[in-house]
């Protein structure tokens, strides 16, 4: 029997679950679908060992209500997975969400009906459904992926996930372990796990550039001050580029000198988390002399705290600092002083295949008992390309991306009416302090069908012409910036098939100015989308 809502929401981590508040403040009808056996989306599938914020905790949290501001206590600075996800539980139990969500239901098509102008959604458990109104809320690094290797079904030990660790304990005890991914994921788990390990062997291919956490436990003072002054920290996050805490200093490095340079690169390395990333001085994105300074700044902690010099020469990143997004590290450098820990640099000798008994790398053979694979997703389109979506004359979201991704500020398609992604491509959350960038994607969209209902409009979608124009700039916000050079980057689709890599998958011109862009655009009665 096919069930009718207003409403669909596609997703139940803090994007979903926000834009389900949202939609029943409208009074609509709503229904989420998640794939999970339980709501949190990101902090449901990232339970692997270390798995916490990069972004402060206070900084993170939402904002749309102050009672639950006042209700709710973080333990720490940068909280663990476990923490956010009873904070989502919490939330989903204060305002009565879960009797609308639907778990253990992957969606798998989307299909729009022109004539009656309702989507019809089904799911991989039988589930029919019709709305008006779809809202993707499937996150940014959703749908992971395992590396091509030859023989990665072979492996007769334990192979694990990091964005689909087993809800129990994995015991590491005297085991051989390998991890193949030194991202900000691999970073963390690397860290944990290494005292627990028999032997821990890190596959790395591309050494990042990571800043100190300084995570701690909050004070009580602290949390009295965070709650009292939460305006504060919330008005903070939307002014700056990235919507982090961190505001850059607005001189240019260059009309500073070099000893008070320094001072600050340090000062902001003892603050930790993003901000000698995101508080550095205004040029630190575009100047390339700025970018090494800091770089050899960093190079330079990483050899005062490795002692084998051969092997902290291989944790050097070789990229440009600042062009991805640094891991949070608390003693990461430190792990590799550790007689239990070993280091292959993947690009002297790349790995062969998977075998029955570990990694094969060149001719050399490590045997393991567990592989831990932290190699990342499909980055931005792979959950919405994993549904089948169908919009107008039944042209897939396939068809439709078959030379790239392309959307209308973000969060809409041409030729998919009433259909929206809260964190499609070609918006500023990939570099954002999501949950800050979600609630304001979430209420640009209630919004868009708040207007509708009030003007009698059946439906809306992008036209061609604004998406194309839209596309373009997002290419264009990469310009001038250090980040475009950085080609071989998920930012530019390189964990995604063929058809989405070199295509920059991201709005580079910041927070506060895709806001401004968001307001122009409503108050032009929402130009360059069409309203029938």
């Amino acid at each position: 029997m096919t069930q009718h809502y207003d409403a669909i929401v596609i997703g139940a981590g803090v994007s979903g679950l926000y834009a389900l508040y949202k939609l029943r403040e409208l009074g609509l009808s709503t229904r989420v679908f998640e794939a999970g056996t339980d709501i949190g989306g990101t902090w449901y599938w990232n339970r692997y060992p270390g798995a916490r914020f990069d972004s402060e905790s206070y900084s993170y949290q939402y904002s749309f209500s102050q009672e639950l501001i006042d209700e709710w206590e973080w333990s720490e600075h940068f909280s663990g997975q476990p923490e956010v996800e009873r904070y989502l539980h919490f939330v989903a139990d204060k305002f009565d969400l879960k009797r609308d969500i639907e778990c253990n239901a992957r969606v798998a098509t989307v299909v729009y009906n022109e004539t009656d102008k309702h989507w019809e959604i089904a799911t991989h458990n039988g589930v029919c459904t019709r709305a008006r109104y779809v809202i993707c809320a499937t996150g940014l690094l959703s749908a992971h992926q395992f590396p091509d290797y030859v023989g990665v079904e072979d492996f007769a030990g334990l192979s694990l996930h990091s964005a689909r660790w087993p809800k129990e304990p994995v015991d590491f005890t005297g085991k051989r372990v390998g991890i193949i991914g030194t991202g900000p994921t691999g970073v963390q788990i690397i860290q944990t796990i290494a005292p627990e390990c028999g032997h821990l062997t890190v596959f790395q291919r591309t050494a990042n550039w990571c800043t100190p956490l300084r995570n701690r436990p909050i004070t009580a003072a602290e949390q009295r001050e965070f709650k009292k002054n939460a305006d504060e920290i919330f008005a903070l996050c939307k002014r700056t580029w990235a919507g982090f805490i961190h505001e850059p200093d607005p001189r240019a490095a260059r009309d500073v000198p070099k000893e008070e340079r320094l001072a600050r690169y340090q000062e902001l390395y003892e603050r930790g988390g993003f901000a000698l990333w995101l508080g550095n001085y205004s040029d630190s994105f575009m100047s390339q002399q700025a970018a090494d300074e800091v770089a050899e700044f960093l190079a330079n902690k990483i050899r005062e705290r490795v002692t084998d010099p051969a092997m902290a020469e291989k944790l050097i990143p070789k990229h440009t600092f600042g062009t991805k997004r640094c891991p949070g590290e608390k003693n990461f450098y430190e792990t590799f002083n550790r007689d239990n820990v070993s280091l292959v640099d993947l690009r002297e000798t790349p790995i062969t295949k998977i075998t029955s008994t570990g990694v094969e790398t060149g001719s050399a053979l490590h045997e393991l008992d567990v592989i831990i694979y932290a190699t990342g997703f499909h980055s931005v389109t792979g959950e919405l390309l994993r549904m089948d979506i169908r919009g107008q004359h039944g042209r897939s979201l396939q068809e439709h991306w078959s030379d790239g991704p392309r959307t209308n500020l973000g969060v809409q398609f041409s030729g998919f009416p009433n259909l929206w992604a809260i964190m499609g491509p070609h918006n500023p959350a990939v570099f954002c302090n999501i949950t800050r960038c979600a609630e304001s994607n979430v209420e640009w969209i209630v919004d868009c069908i708040r207007y509708m209902r009030e003007h009698g409009f059946e439906t809306m979608t992008s036209t061609a012409e604004a998406e194309d124009a839209w596309t373009r700039r997002c290419y264009d916000s990469a310009q001038g910036l250090l980040i475009n050079e950085m080609q071989d980057s998920w930012f530019f689709g390189s964990t995604n098939p063929e058809n989405v890599r070199g295509r920059f998958l991201l709005f580079a011109g910041g927070v506060p100015l895709y806001r401004e862009i968001f307001a122009d655009v409503a108050a032009k009665g929402y130009e360059g989308f069409e309203l029938r």
